[in-house]
């Protein structure tokens, strides 16, 4: 009987049933114990993914956005380096002429009313009851415009307009479209220059209307003044009182007064020359009924005027125009 066994013999036979009732190994369990260490180390190197057509893709739109970024931002850097070339270009012109140490005597007294350049024409060779003005008040302007012109022979004169910012060389090329974007020393500038139509005969005294165009720069420069002074309606009419237009030739000095002032699409404002008498008085008649001023100076068929002209940026082909007609000429002592 089973009972009766000894205490060997029945740890035995609990042994036998231990190893009866084992269980069988599963295949993972196998598979482990299978494994050496040469399959691990081939396993752990991962496998290279193959490129794929989109992921090519994707590259080379990132390689390419980065090459017009790069492109951009040397055009940019290059822009603002050609830009502060020609600011500083500006100011030594602006500071090329200094006041002589010794100034010399003003050879027409300041109070001497002069006679305009329209007189002088219409004298006849006689000599009139007043002198013409000649003094000594613009040698730093000559010497300054001499020293352009030393610079670039396209240089036709120089612009300031008192009471506004405006202080700038005028070019003059052989079409209406170089210093758009070139300065006086030839240099590509975004800004350009300010310049005279090419149609206009570099004697100025021989322009009835002398025209000049200069950009509107949203930084101030160029004709950005015209635009600040015409929209400010509180103030315009009190500025043009007392506004001069002053361009200063080789020749001497030309002064001239607001005319007329004025929005426009299209291009009648820059007309150069005339058919007769006639069509020039009605040309005056025309700009000056669209002026938005309230001064309206006397012309008549000797007048001559200068056309400053630059782009609203409002509206496409849109410009505002400012006439000024000549009061006189002051020649150099």
């Amino acid at each position: 009987m089973e009972n009766n066994r000894t205490p060997d013999e029945a740890a035995a036979k609990t042994r036998e049933l231990a190893v009866e009732e084992k269980p069988e190994k599963s295949c993972f369990v196998r598979s482990l114990e299978q494994l050496c260490a040469a399959d691990i180390a081939e396993n752990a190197e991962t496998p290279k993914k193959r490129m794929t057509a989109a992921g090519l893709t994707r590259v080379c739109a990132f390689l390419v956005c980065m090459a017009v970024f790069g492109g951009s931002l040397f055009q940019i850097v290059e822009r603002a380096i050609d830009g502060i070339q020609a600011d500083l270009l500006m100011e030594r012109l602006q500071m090329a002429a200094v006041e002589r140490a010794v100034p010399r005597m003003d050879p027409t007294p300041a109070s001497s009313p002069g006679y305009t350049l329209l007189e002088a024409m219409n004298a006849d060779g006689d000599n009139p009851d007043d002198t013409p003005i000649i003094t000594t008040a613009y040698d730093t302007e000559y010497r300054r415009l001499m020293a352009s012109a030393a610079i670039n022979e396209d240089v036709y004169g120089w612009l300031r307009i008192k009471g506004t910012e405006i202080d700038y060389v005028i070019m003059q090329g052989a079409d209406n479209v170089y210093y758009l974007k070139h300065t006086i020393d030839g240099s590509y500038h975004e800004a350009g220059s300010i310049f005279a139509d090419f149609r206009l005969s570099k004697t100025h005294s021989e322009n009835y209307n002398a025209i000049f165009y200069g950009h509107n720069m949203t930084d101030g420069s160029m004709f950005r003044a015209l635009r600040n002074w015409y929209d400010d309606y509180t103030t315009r009419d009190a500025v043009a009182e007392t506004m001069e237009i002053e361009v200063i030739t080789r020749d001497g000095v030309y002064i001239y007064e607001p005319f007329s002032a004025y929005r426009e699409v299209g291009a009648h404002f820059i007309t150069a020359s005339f058919a007769d008498e006639t069509a020039y008085l009605q040309f005056l008649k025309d700009i000056q009924s669209k002026s938005v001023l309230r001064r309206r100076p006397d012309y008549d068929a000797n007048s001559k005027i200068c056309t400053l002209v630059t782009c609203t940026n409002a509206m496409e082909g849109e410009r505002y125009v400012l006439h000024g007609i000549l009061k006189n000429v002051i020649y150099y002592g």
